[in-house]
């Protein structure tokens, strides 16, 4: 199956994260702080990562931005009990894939994890600067 990534500060929150996804046959490696999780992301490269949206002193959806950077394969779901409208619109912006909210059933997370799983691979937007280069007209 695939490789996933779990960061949240909460324990018993980790802990069901990584249950859901490894009843599914997926490889999970689970950290609480969001520094562990980037040492991984990086060396693993993981198909999935699942990000709380407040870890401690960290933004989740830096995170996001940090992990989309690090790692452009990996496709990042934002788990957190914060649903504001602009909330999301921003961890969309920043590069999350999908955005779940707690308190969450155990086949949002699959459905979740599913979906990413099955979308194309998106690279993060490359900003490229455009010239235009005018011939010298005869004189």
């Amino acid at each position: 199956m695939a490789n996933i990534v779990v960061v949240d500060d909460y324990p018993p929150i980790l802990e069901l994260l990584t249950a859901v996804c490894q009843a599914q046959g997926h490889e999970v490696r689970a950290f609480e702080s969001s520094e562990a999780g980037m040492e991984m992301i990086r060396d693993w490269q993981p198909e999935v990562a699942l990000l709380d949206r407040r870890l401690g002193g960290e933004d989740g959806l830096d995170l996001v931005q940090r992990v989309r950077t690090m790692s452009p394969q990996t496709r990042c779901v934002m788990v957190t009990a914060c649903n504001d409208t602009q909330d999301i619109v921003q961890a969309m912006k920043r590069g999350a894939h999908n955005y779940v909210t707690k308190p969450f059933e155990n086949a949002d997370i699959i459905n979740a994890v599913n979906e990413a799983l099955a979308s194309p691979n998106e690279e993060p937007l490359v900003r490229q600067k455009l010239v235009i280069v005018f011939p010298k007209q005869a004189a």
